[in-house]
């Protein structure tokens, strides 16, 4: 007996769906469109945080690694340097560049000599403006690069030669200007070599003063600290550095580092309010479709309901219709949404988004519950028809 009601309830509901095509599509449609925008919002809500992270890292570096104020030393050797390195994840790591400094004199007068790693300091700084070209090898030690303004000072440019002299050290040697480089900032008043060519010139074979470093922070984090996301991962690793090698300090530049989480936040924070203003405007759209369903059904529910059909056998029928159009319109919702995803990636990012799991239930949840909600008054509806009143025609 309980078979054939059971039968009897799966019949109705698809021949309902089957004979009023019309609202059928449109909640299906509807429902589509906002599981679709949600599934494409969640995929790059849940990837952007590692993207941005290394979108960011355009910007300059994030992490600073020098010697230890309480030590008294200036520099720091080049053999810790790399081991302290070493403990960045290579995946996490866009760039470093060991740094010396030290003054020396230029045909008409002295400048700040600066010793780095060109393709580290290239990676570092691609906003740099350059005139002319990076030097691209480390061992090219007969170039140079040239702030733009000291290069304006001395009357020099790309293609140029010019002396430099460390009286200390009895250095002297003549360069070319491979490149002038604009950056806005001191780094213009500033003379690049080669770290070797460098710690040889100012005498300081084996040391260096600081490194840079651009570190992506999504997702930083091992041994102890697996659940440390941004900031907080970056102070992890810093203290790591610093309780292996006691003469180092090594710290996050918190500026920028601060800066990446706030840009982070409010983006995630634009996206989050999109997705509710779209499960808003997707529930007003099937609640207004079913209302016009029950509507038009009123003659058929008091036939049903004076046929002995209780109000909860009504409410159940007309909220599985709804779950049914509900269901498949989220499915293809997520199908949809995913290849959204692909397009906002590659328009945003220039990469694929990754599918993530969590993305499923995100997704599936909000939209079918905003589907329940919305038959919430169309429900009500149903309940208070009066099949005596609808009989006769009132």
């Amino acid at each position: 007996m309980a078979g054939d009601r059971i039968g009897m309830s799966v019949r109705l509901i698809f021949k309902a769906l089957k004979i009023r095509k019309t609202p059928v599509w449109i909640t299906f449609f509807s429902v589509l469109i906002g599981a679709a925008v949600i599934t494409a919002l969640s995929s790059v809500y849940f990837d952007i945080s590692a993207k941005m992270s290394r979108e960011l890292r355009a910007y300059g570096a994030n992490f600073f690694i020098g010697p230890q104020a309480s030590t008294g030393h200036r520099t720091i050797d080049s053999q810790t340097v790399a081991e302290a390195l070493g403990m960045v994840p290579a995946d996490k790591l866009v760039g470093a560049s060991p740094t010396v400094y030290g003054v020396v004199r230029l045909d008409l007068g002295q400048a700040v000599l600066a010793g780095v790693d060109f393709a580290g300091l290239r990676k570092l700084s691609p906003y740099w403006q350059v005139e002319g070209r990076w030097i691209a090898v480390d061992f090219d030690e007969n170039s140079c690069m040239i702030g733009k303004t000291l290069a304006g000072k001395m009357e020099l440019k790309a293609g140029d030669s010019v002396n430099v002299i460390r009286n200390e050290t009895g250095f002297q040697k003549t360069l070319a200007i491979k490149g002038v480089v604009e950056t806005g900032g001191p780094e213009e008043e500033q003379v690049f070599v080669t770290l070797a060519l460098a710690q040889r010139i100012l005498g300081m074979e084996g040391e260096v003063n600081h490194v840079m470093l651009s570190v992506v922070t999504e997702g930083l984090a091992d041994g102890a600290s697996q659940k440390c996301r941004g900031g907080t991962a970056v102070d992890a690793l810093a203290e790591r550095m610093r309780n292996r090698f006691p003469a180092i300090d090594a710290k996050p530049i918190r500026k920028i580092s601060y800066s990446d989480g706030k840009v982070l936040d409010k983006i995630k924070g634009l996206m989050a309010l999109v997705a509710l203003i779209i499960l808003a405007v997707t529930t007003l759209c099937v609640m207004t479709t079913l209302i016009a369903v029950v509507s038009e059904r009123t003659r058929e529910i008091g036939l049903m309901k004076a046929i002995g059909a209780d109000n909860r056998h009504i409410v159940g029928q007309f909220l599985a219709e709804t779950l049914l159009v509900g269901a498949a319109g989220v499915a293809a919702g997520l199908g949809l949404g995913f290849l959204l995803a692909q397009l906002l990636g590659a328009a945003i990012f220039g990469s694929a988004i990754s599918f993530r799991p969590v993305v499923l239930p995100v997704t599936a949840v909000p939209s079918i519950i905003a589907a329940l909600l919305a038959a919430a008054i169309p429900v009500r509806m149903t309940v208070r028809v009066v099949p005596a009143q609808v009989l006769r025609g009132e």
